[in-house]
């Protein structure tokens, strides 16, 4: 089975069409989205403006699927356990984003950083058949992305496989792919990455971030079991020695709600109701003092 199948299937797993939601559901400020895939079907846990940590889970005795996302502490936690043989394909991801507002310093660096990590096993019993004929597939992706509100960047489109001129638009945006094709029926690996950059913000001005992390397999001809492990959690951080930050949700690594902005319509509005307050309150001293 082509590694270029598998691409193709990440990308239905991380950007799904923005067809799946509601009509404008697309500009959320925050989601959080933990999908299972498995046996042809897609379990997708979305939640736009709503929720701010979502669970899917899935065990029929042969294989075990977690997804469990959270934006209060930035944290993506996945779980992949299925047995061979099998030419079905499992998927255990989780997604996350949301929209913070910097206050600070513009010449000093913000740190952005998405960490992750991933136990990797497999006990299959290697059959006496031509390398090439063995179909299993093991892999691990991870996208991280930060943008300038107002980009066009949505949930559903901001990674590589999204809209190509929202993905070049990113102020950062980078991802990993790590297959296991080379690896013998039994083995066991500890895997860990990280992305990240350092950016000069502009305070006041509001930026989303993005992450993602998958866990892939099949496990093809082979019989014996596949266990992916990353409940050990895929984390954002930011750290901001000059400034902080307030988020939409109001969860996002602790930071406080971000207050809104009123538009300028809206302010000429506050202002000819703060004058007119004020004119009813002379009257009224005048008529008192009278």
């Amino acid at each position: 089975m082509a590694i270029s199948r598998f691409r193709q299937t990440v990308a239905v797993v991380v950007a799904l069409a923005a067809g799946t939601a509601v009509a404008g559901a697309a500009q959320a400020a925050y989601f959080v989205r933990p999908v299972l895939q498995y046996q042809g079907a897609l379990v997708d846990g979305l939640s736009l403006n709503d929720k701010t940590s979502g669970s899917e889970t899935f065990n029929d005795g042969t294989t075990d699927l977690r997804a469990h996302v959270d934006l209060a502490d930035a944290t993506i936690k996945t779980y992949l356990q299925t047995t061979g043989p099998s030419e079905e394909f499992f998927g255990a991801t989780g997604v996350i984003g949301d929209q913070i507002r910097y206050t600070g310093a513009s010449d000093q660096a913000v740190s952005f950083v998405f960490n992750y990590d991933a136990y990797i096993s497999a006990f299959q019993e290697e059959i006496n058949a031509p390398e090439d004929a063995d179909s299993r597939f093991i892999s691990v992706q991870a996208y991280f992305a930060v943008y300038e509100a107002g980009s066009g960047a949505t949930w559903a489109d901001w990674t590589r496989s999204g809209t190509p001129s929202i993905y070049n638009q990113a102020l950062y945006v980078s991802d990993e792919f790590v297959d296991f094709q080379g690896e013998p029926g039994v083995f066991s690996r500890y895997f860990s990455g990280s992305l990240g950059t350092d950016l000069f913000l502009t305070s006041g001005k509001s930026y989303e971030v993005f992450s993602a992390f998958n866990l892939l397999a099949t496990p093809g001809s082979m019989p014996g079991e596949i266990t992916m492990n990353s409940l050990n959690t895929s984390r954002i951080g930011i750290q901001a020695p000059g400034g902080s930050f307030t988020s939409q949700s109001g969860q996002f690594l602790g930071f406080a709600q971000t207050a809104a902005i009123p538009e300028p319509a809206t302010w000429a509005m506050m202002i000819v109701g703060f004058g007119f307050a004020g004119s009813v309150l002379r009257r009224r001293k005048a008529a008192l003092a009278a």
